[in-house]
């Protein structure tokens, strides 16, 4: 994982706190988020990219206005397109519903300000409150997207969301003695039974075989696999991987969930059961 996303999370972290001191200046029919983080790590697959930014999104449920200021740095080249795209959970890719690429400056680090009629043809309400749209930026080296953030309200009564949990060594069962340590930011959407994560890691003593969600089980207790998305991050020490999971009642319950009974796990051939270990606890 890269040095510099792990302080431009910090960053995040910080700009939500002090965000969240404006919240009473917010009228009651608009709901905002800000510092939502665009990175290489949340396209679909991952890229390889320094390039990173972040959004502030604010929606208003009477004039149906979807507003947005976006920064961006360090893109590998000039951009070739910039759109709002959906309807897709973080892991997989979608259309374009909302293309801004004109406007904006054509500059490997830059900075806009745009807004987008929630029309219920191109971008749908329920949808977007439900986090099933988000930012791309191309460039000609990552034709696809380079970075990408999903638009996620969190301050809603259907979203449970936790920032910062803790991936590491001492969590394992039994504790593991390495350097090795990640982070994982999870929102559970009620209406839609969707489990969204945003996993970091850095200093795992050899490349990743194996990373899932386990459970049933607490603190100090081991569990079986209950969602593998090891086929899908970055195959290194270092990395991050932004996905999603139905929690459909059989392999995932929802009570279970949010009592804490379900972890994260990183495995590798030097620790098969596991060198890190991060408890999904909201």
């Amino acid at each position: 994982m890269k040095t510099n996303l792990f302080k431009l999370l910090l960053v995040m972290l910080l700009l939500t706190v002090f965000s969240a001191c404006e919240d009473h200046n917010v009228p009651s029919d608009v709901i905002e988020q800000k510092g939502l983080l665009l990175s290489p790590e949340q396209e679909f697959p991952v890229k390889d990219s320094e390039a990173y930014g972040w959004a502030d999104v604010s929606y208003n449920k009477t004039t149906k206005l979807l507003s947005y200021t976006i920064n961006w740095y360090n893109l590998s080249g000039l951009p070739s397109g910039a759109h709002v795209h959906g309807t897709a959970l973080r892991g997989a890719n979608a259309g374009i519903k909302h293309d801004f690429f004109s406007s904006i400056p054509k500059t490997t680090t830059g900075s806009y300000s745009g807004s987008v009629l929630v029309d219920g043809v191109a971008i749908n309400e329920t949808d977007l409150l439900n986090g099933l749209y988000y930012f791309n930026f191309h460039t000609p080296l990552n034709p696809g997207g380079e970075i990408r953030g999903q638009i996620e309200f969190y301050n809603q009564p259907h979203i449970i969301s936790k920032k910062g949990l803790s991936i590491d060594v001492m969590q394992e069962v039994p504790a593991k003695n390495t350097s090795a340590i990640g982070t994982a930011d999870v929102s559970y959407n009620k209406n839609t039974k969707v489990l969204s994560y945003y996993l970091t890691w850095k200093n795992l003593t050899s490349i990743p075989t194996g990373a899932h969600i386990h459970g049933t089980a607490p603190r100090g207790v081991n569990a079986s696999i209950k969602h593998d998305f090891f086929n899908l991050i970055p195959k290194k020490l270092a990395g991050a991987y932004s996905g999603s999971v139905l929690v459909d009642g059989t392999a995932i319950n929802e009570t279970d969930l949010l009592n804490g009974m379900y972890y994260f796990n990183i495995h590798n051939i030097i620790y098969p059961g596991g060198e890190i270990r991060g408890q999904i606890e909201f």
